[in-house]
């Protein structure tokens, strides 16, 4: 597999210029362009560019998270239809862009489920740690899934923008002052 540098704008998709083939951009993310559409390669699959934002929404509240410290995402979602074991519910902290979602943080947890003949409610969370070294401003974008399974069930997928503030980034001294001084 050859590797290529990626660096388009997204005026230029569906340039002939890009030959079928595996591109990298600077910040280390994988597309595939097959001649016509791009895909970004992220959690093991590669998706449509077009279609990456169709499960990501404006977030309804923010969250400041400082490196080391956790975050709780709980999900809920119907299901029916046959008994399913092994899905994989995936728990993602990244930077969502315009060619996609670059993970982070991943935690994952396995799920049976059993066979329900009517829409029955199921719940599930994850927490995720932030590192204590090496996160950056920009992971402020969060998403879920659920996917594969035996028999498999069909991904889906919902996310936030701008759903965190990373803070403690930087160290940071603010209101200092000399508070009194005297004759000793």
């Amino acid at each position: 597999m050859v590797t290529k540098e990626l660096s388009i704008n997204l005026g230029t998709i569906g340039d002939p210029q890009y030959s079928p083939g595996w591109y990298v951009d600077a910040a280390g993310n994988r597309y595939y362009y097959d001649g016509t559409q791009w895909y970004v390669y992220a959690a093991g699959y590669l998706y449509p560019v077009t279609a990456l934002a169709a499960y990501m929404n404006a977030a309804p509240k923010q969250v400041t998270l400082a490196p080391g410290e956790r975050l709780k995402i709980s999900i809920s979602y119907q299901y029916s239809g046959p008994a399913i074991t092994g899905a994989v519910e995936r728990f993602v902290i990244g930077v969502y862009g315009a060619l996609g979602f670059t993970e982070k943080v991943v935690g994952t947890n396995t799920k049976n489920l059993p066979l329900c003949t009517t829409a029955t409610l199921f719940t599930s969370y994850y927490t995720l740690t932030l590192p204590a070294t090496g996160v950056g401003s920009d992971w402020d974008d969060i998403y879920a899934k659920i996917s594969g399974g035996s028999p498999s069930v069909p991904e889906t997928m919902f996310g936030y923008e701008n759903a965190l503030v990373i803070a403690g980034l930087t160290p940071t001294i603010t209101n200092f002052t000399i508070t009194d001084f005297v004759k000793v």
